[in-house]
């Protein structure tokens, strides 16, 4: 049975924070998606039914925010991992979707990795 390589969809909508999250993951051996925003997120999940992960910032332009997708997220992938993350919003944990994680910005590569375990 080949190995499998998780494949996470990061959601950001500032690129530097995005291509910084993309790179630590991949050095990580993750396949990586990006997308700026949820309704490319969604567009995207609807092309990837084996993700793993969802890393996902709170703040974001467009109708949907973070804690929106993810629970979007968690309605259709029961065993994806879910990290919320911000630099600003501390979610409740009422808000957050079962099983999900919140991280606050700034955070290490080695937290996020860990939350993703």
């Amino acid at each position: 049975m080949p190995n499998t390589v998780p494949k996470i969809l990061i959601v950001e909508d500032e690129p530097f924070i995005r291509m910084d999250l993309a790179c630590s993951l991949a050095d990580m051996g993750v396949d990586v998606l990006e997308a700026p925003e949820a309704a490319t997120a969604l567009q995207m999940l609807d092309g990837a039914p084996d993700l793993h992960g969802l890393v996902t910032d709170i703040d974001m332009p467009g109708e949907m925010n973070g804690l929106a997708l993810a629970r979007e997220v968690r309605g259709r992938l029961e065993t994806c991992r879910i990290v919320i993350m911000s630099g600003r919003s501390i979610p409740d944990a009422a808000e957050m979707p079962e099983g999900s994680v919140f991280l606050e910005k700034p955070f290490r590569a080695t937290d996020l990795a860990s939350a993703l375990e």
